[in-house]
């Protein structure tokens, strides 16, 4: 489904991840879990491409909902696997979840279906990110759609956004995101709640890199996309602030 402007978001219930087209070819921001390929490949195949066309995988960062098919992808297509070098180490790692938050949780219907849809789609087989290609801030990777890295720890200490300015977009993966995953409630933009979370007061400290960037199609990591100026993106997660 196309998104944005040459961006298309995979069909994967709560899960977003994208693929951005430039000139024939792809980078793919983010990829699901290890049962999406399917979808993945469905979904090239739909816009007349194949993994052949994937240039780079960027990752905005190291949970295991969005580094399922990263490996994978990016051996077929001999394409870098991009993520933040403070989440480096992470991406070389399994079962990278806030595991405390969402089981403890669990018995909300919403998040345990969350659950299920992971646990189906391979979750405890996600593997590894061998040999990721470090990014840090401010840089613009040499990849289709030419996106800039804006660091926003808090959700992980590598959290990244990547903004694509001559497209008028960012993709803020957990950065800012527009679902509640304990309700699946859908509306204003904010921050994951605490206990998904590593590190929640600087992931609202990280906000204020977003405030200047004018007015943005905004693409979540969770939740449905938001348009408007990112200084009212900020204010209402301030506002959505939990106590």
């Amino acid at each position: 489904m196309e998104v944005a402007r040459g961006t298309h978001k995979f069909d994967t219930g709560p899960f977003n991840w994208y693929l951005v087209e430039d000139a024939g070819r792809l980078t793919l921001v983010d990829a699901g879990f290890p049962g999406h390929y399917r979808a993945f490949r469905d979904g090239l195949a739909a816009i007349g491409r194949t993994v052949a066309d994937v240039a780079a995988v960027v990752l905005t960062h190291a949970h295991a909902d969005h580094m399922g098919i990263a490996d994978r992808v990016g051996r077929e297509a001999n394409a870098p696997v991009y993520i933040h070098k403070d989440d480096a180490a992470a991406a070389g790692r399994i079962l990278q979840l806030p595991w405390y938050g969402l089981l403890s949780r669990a018995w909300r219907p919403y998040t345990a279906r969350m659950l299920a849809h992971a646990t189906w789609n391979g979750v405890f087989g996600t593997p590894r990110v061998r040999n990721p290609m470090p990014m840090d801030d401010g840089q613009t990777l040499d990849v289709p759609g030419r996106p800039q890295v804006i660091h926003t720890p808090g959700h992980t200490p590598g959290e990244v956004s990547l903004l694509f300015a001559d497209r008028g977009l960012l993709i803020s993966g957990d950065t800012l995101v527009t679902r509640d995953l304990y309700s699946g409630a859908t509306g204003h933009p904010q921050v994951t709640h605490p206990l998904l979370s590593h590190d929640y007061a600087e992931a609202f400290r990280s906000l204020d890199r977003l405030a200047g960037l004018g007015r943005l199609r905004m693409l979540p990591g969770h939740g449905t996309p938001w348009d408007g100026d990112l200084r009212d993106a900020v204010a209402l997660a301030k506002g959505l602030r939990r106590k």
